[in-house]
């Protein structure tokens, strides 16, 4: 089970596009975001989540689209709460464009990662080590460099090549 979290002004198309490729995969999924209010995405639209926090069942995978400024969700107990609840259960956890730094401020990002450049550049300012590649596995977490770059990352995981 795939579950896609909608941090406050999240990407759309990273959103969107884990969900077709879970559906592609005949994996289930699902939204989730702190409540069952819709949540604003960046581009405009505001998405209903299947699932509040407490109500989520355990997924498999965890994939966080890039947003706004995903850092702050990570100061706020009730994101960090539910990343504590699912992290050990988590086989996968997919970084959209930017999310890395909401998993940085979290600690859980690993060392090494891959990452957009400008993201890049503030990650090496914390002391992480940045590859030039569209994504990096270092455990369970798949760092990419956010949009089309999670079609590979995903098809890693599920060993598997994900067609559009």
């Amino acid at each position: 089970m795939l579950a896609v979290w909608l941090l406050p002004e999240f990407s759309e198309l990273e959103a969107a596009l884990a969900l077709e490729v879970a559906r592609r995969l005949g994996l289930p999924a699902y939204t989730v975001a702190k409540g069952r209010k819709g949540t604003p995405a960046l581009a405009g639209s505001v998405w209903t989540p299947t699932y509040a926090f407490p109500a989520a069942p355990p997924p498999k995978a965890l994939l966080i689209p890039g947003a706004r400024r995903p850092e702050r969700p990570a100061q706020d107990p009730a994101h960090l709460a539910f990343l504590a609840e699912v992290w050990e259960g988590l086989e996968a956890v997919f970084l959209g464009h930017n999310a890395h730094l909401f998993l940085a401020e979290a600690g859980r990002l690993p060392p090494r990662v891959a990452a957009s450049r400008e993201v890049a550049l503030r990650l090496r300012e914390r002391g992480y080590e940045v590859l030039e590649a569209p994504f990096h596995r270092e455990g369970k977490v798949y760092a990419t460099s956010g949009g089309l770059a999670l079609l590979p990352a995903l098809g890693d995981w599920a060993h598997k090549a994900v067609v559009l």
